[in-house]
């Protein structure tokens, strides 16, 4: 399925009347952090749903279930990806259906997309809220349908080239939904951000409410702690429930902080186990080590996970780690290193299993 297509389809609902704004920088606790552009190459983005509120006045969970779409289309290892993620009953219902809540339901920080290094050229995020009759085979095909999009969470969102295989699942099963009729949009945002066409790609807070725009005043609205508040100013400003709306974000960070889950770590982890693991280094340890280190810098520079920036960082670390383990040795002298037998490192491993 084309989301493009499906996005077509979604616009011609008679329900599809959105009030949507993004939120001013100023108006946040993060203003400073968000006044600087998306570079190429410089940065990753994380796209999140940070607050969901669904007022009962709408009957929520007891008619309908909330749905909430997310679609990501952005440049990854070379080609565009369409990254789409589904928020519905399985992620939501985590409360007993006997529990009633007096104003509503609030759901936060949920991660749609991300984290992914920013490559260039165009970006393009989707939100869309639906809302979905409660009959049971429905919740069956949902429930299909969020799963297969929470194998991207599960591990993909750091290696997203696996999730492409049943990214497609994730979109027909949602246009499916549509096409039976049981599934409405409510609201939604579509916002396409081009380097090519000379657009920012700033990060940001987006909110969209199911109020009539002239309803409501833009101005008024703040975010504080990732929560949507409205009043005179983010000192006073209290938080808002006259609707149901979703504050998304995209937020930008100069390294992540999990690299220990990409493939090229244990291309390192091998390469330092090895350097560790030698009793001295002679001239043909070097040699290996110097093709296995040249290897690992060609791997960061390749990896679609990681910005140039950080790869440059990363392989000049690892680098200095290695000369310092190589001169360790040579300080501590190789004639004065004895290799055991293997018999003996046998024993000795089995003396340290039987400490008490």
């Amino acid at each position: 399925m084309n989301f493009d297509a499906l996005w077509s389809k979604l616009q011609k609902a008679p329900t599809f009347v959105p009030s949507i704004f993004p939120i001013p920088n100023s108006n946040t606790d993060k203003s400073e952090q968000l006044a600087t552009p998306f570079e190429p190459n410089e940065n990753y983005f994380t796209i999140r749903v940070n607050e969901m509120f669904l007022s009962y006045e709408r009957k929520w969970f007891s008619t309908y279930d909330p749905v909430v779409l997310s679609v990501t289309q952005f440049n990854y290892d070379g080609e565009k990806k369409t990254v789409p993620f589904v928020v519905g009953p399985g992620l939501l219902s985590n409360l007993p259906a006997s529990v009633k809540v007096p104003e509503g339901m609030i759901y936060r920080n949920t991660t749609v997309a991300g984290t992914h290094p920013f490559k260039g050229g165009t970006v393009c995020t989707s939100i869309i809220l639906c809302r979905m009759r409660q009959e049971n085979y429905l919740r069956k095909i949902l429930k299909i349908i969020e799963q297969t999009a929470g194998t991207y969470m599960g591990g993909f969102a750091t290696m997203l080239n696996p999730y492409m295989k049943v990214a497609n699942i994730v979109l027909d099963g949602i246009d499916q939904l549509f096409d039976s009729g049981d599934i409405h949009p409510l609201i939604g945002y579509r916002n396409e951000i081009s380097r090519n066409a000379s657009d920012n790609f700033l990060p940001g807070y987006y909110v969209m409410i199911n109020i009539e725009e002239h309803k409501i005043d833009a101005k008024k609205f703040f975010v504080k702690d990732n929560i949507l508040l409205y009043g005179d100013s983010l000192a006073t400003a209290k938080p808002f429930r006259a609707g149901d709306y979703v504050l998304y974000s995209i937020m930008s960070q100069s390294m992540r902080d999990d690299i220990e889950v990409l493939p090229v770590f244990k291309q390192w982890e091998e390469l330092r186990g090895y350097t560790t693991d030698l009793p001295e280094v002679n001239d043909e340890d070097w040699k290996q080590i110097k093709a296995r280190l040249f290897s690992l810098h060609n791997s960061l520079w390749k990896s679609p996970d990681l910005t140039n920036k950080q790869a440059s960082v990363l392989a000049e670390e690892y680098k200095q780690i290695i000369l310092q383990l190589k001169a360790a040795k040579a300080f501590m002298g190789a004639d004065k290193i004895e290799r055991k037998p293997i018999a003996l490192i046998d024993r000795e491993a089995l003396d340290i299993l039987n400490l008490k």
